[in-house]
């Protein structure tokens, strides 16, 4: 018996009748548009941004991405930002597609002359252009991008923490494309790119080595503690846990150290004690 079951008396059949019915669907079908209203394409992220190439003058166009669209949803431990729909790390390779010259986008506008100079003779010449995707960049063409970069920071004789900051994103770069690209790519694919992204790991971490020695703070825009984490964290990655310790320690006996950091740090001290005891097994 229903609560409506008295209106049997008026001839209503109500058995079959859901009080909420009607919410129900209509609480269904607000939630079917919400969902519709967040496939939202990758294009919708994106723009056509002019640059002025610091090497050649030419003006050319370049996929970025519009402020404020992308959503951080969280970071790994190597400080790469994960976002909602989309990974902008595709985006921040420029390359010039008259003369081959590529930089991160936050290097991409200076250039020293005799940067200039040595890529107007090495780089210039060789160069045979390239297409540029007005839609979107696929992982493999932000991945060559990437190397572009690295050639010219190499060529240009760019400082080490250039180059290893570029490692470093090529490797975030290569992460996205084995999470996004998984199920498509064959077991000989997914090794060599896990072994590319180690190796982009490796120059990162000894290209920052060797930058604390020779060059000042902010480098690639992280402070001291910042990139001592980095460091620390890479360090774990190849297996250095006596050195990744080492960067750990001095954050941690470090006062100024912010909570952030400090909390990543005693993480990481952490798993160095269990990947140890775990090797030791």
């Amino acid at each position: 018996m229903g609560l409506l079951s008295d209106l049997s008396l008026f001839g209503f059949e109500t058995d079959d009748i859901e009080l909420y019915a009607k919410k129900k669907q209509k609480e269904a079908a607000e939630s079917e548009t919400q969902e519709q209203a967040k496939v939202i394409r990758e294009e919708d992220y994106l723009f056509s941004k002019k640059y002025e190439c610091a090497c050649c003058g030419e003006e050319f166009k370049a996929l970025s991405i519009r402020a404020g669209k992308a959503r951080p949803v969280g970071q790994d431990d190597d400080l790469r930002p994960v976002y909602e729909s989309i990974d902008p790390l595709k985006y921040d390779a420029i390359v010039c597609p008259q003369c081959g010259y590529a930089a991160l986008s936050r290097y991409f506008k200076t250039m020293m002359p005799v940067q200039r100079k040595k890529l107007k003779e090495e780089i210039m010449p060789k160069f045979k252009g390239m297409q540029i995707s007005e839609d979107v960049y696929s992982y493999d063409e932000a991945i060559m991008r990437y190397k572009l970069v690295l050639l010219c920071d190499v060529v240009g004789m760019g400082k080490n923490s250039r180059k290893a900051y570029t490692c470093l994103k090529l490797a975030w770069v290569i992460r996205g494309k084995l999470e996004h690209e998984d199920a498509v790519m064959t077991p000989d694919t997914k090794k060599r790119l896990h072994a590319e992204e180690l190796e982009c790991i490796q120059n990162a971490y000894d290209g920052y080595r060797m930058a604390f020695s020779s060059e000042g703070f902010p480098m690639s825009g992280m402070d001291e503690v910042t990139l001592s984490y980095l460091v620390a964290i890479l360090a774990f990655k190849l297996g250095d846990y006596r050195e990744s310790m080492q960067y750990v320690a001095n954050i941690l006996g470090n006062s100024s150290v912010p909570s952030r950091i400090k909390n990543k740090a005693i993480d990481l001290k952490e798993k160095i004690r269990e990947q140890v005891k775990a090797d030791h097994e």
